[in-house]
């Protein structure tokens, strides 16, 4: 993530940091990516900018370092909600569904933005790539073990299915962020998707 190489060692500059994301994230859940700036960042955080930039000397890499840590955040409590779910196909679904959940509001403003700066940002298409495989080889996964429990037809390949689904559910929270569909609506459409895939 960009900025940790200031905060090795040193415990209190690492909390710093974390606060300083955390505030990125809420600028973004209210006035969207756009919004993102080293002064608002500063401003939510009750720092000075001048903190904020030793840290993050650009706009993109503050942007960078928020996509990252907004992820491991999204990642983390995708992975704690999935734990209590039973079957793989179960499991499947609601990560599925989570990319259309309003909590999560921070994570669509963030991938509309830094999808509109890969660009002019060499530095953001590899971050990106790597967490948009991660997110996809996770339902992959989930449809695997759905395949070993019993709850996922063996005729599904994980594989295909998995990407597909995945690329339905962004595009779905696409159409959801841009308001051409209601929440309930976009629930539907998807779920339809996943019974669709994982028919016999």
């Amino acid at each position: 993530m960009p900025g940790t190489e200031q905060v090795a060692g040193s415990p209190a500059a690492a909390a710093r940091v974390d606060e300083i994301l955390r505030a990125a994230c809420r600028v973004v859940v209210a006035g969207g990516a756009s919004d993102l700036r080293i002064g608002s960042v500063a401003q939510e955080a009750g720092v000075s900018r001048t903190l904020v930039h030793y840290y993050f000397t650009t706009r993109q890499e503050l942007l960078r370092a928020t996509f990252a840590y907004a992820e491991d955040l999204r990642v983390e409590a995708l992975e704690e909600e999935l734990a209590g779910i039973a079957t793989g196909a179960e499991r499947a679904e609601r990560a599925l569904m989570r990319t259309i959940d309003p909590a999560l509001e921070a994570n669509p403003a963030l991938w509309n933005e830094v999808w509109s700066s890969l660009r002019y940002d060499d530095e953001l298409r590899p971050l990106v790539q790597e967490r948009y495989r991660a997110w996809a080889g996770r339902i992959v996964s989930l449809l695997e073990e759905g395949r070993r429990d019993g709850s996922v037809p063996e005729s599904v390949d994980p594989a295909g299915a998995g990407w597909r689904l995945a690329a339905a559910a962004d595009g779905i929270d696409s159409i959801l962020y841009l308001g051409a569909l209601e929440r309930a609506e976009a629930r539907e459409l998807l779920a339809s998707c996943v019974a669709r895939e994982l028919e016999q």
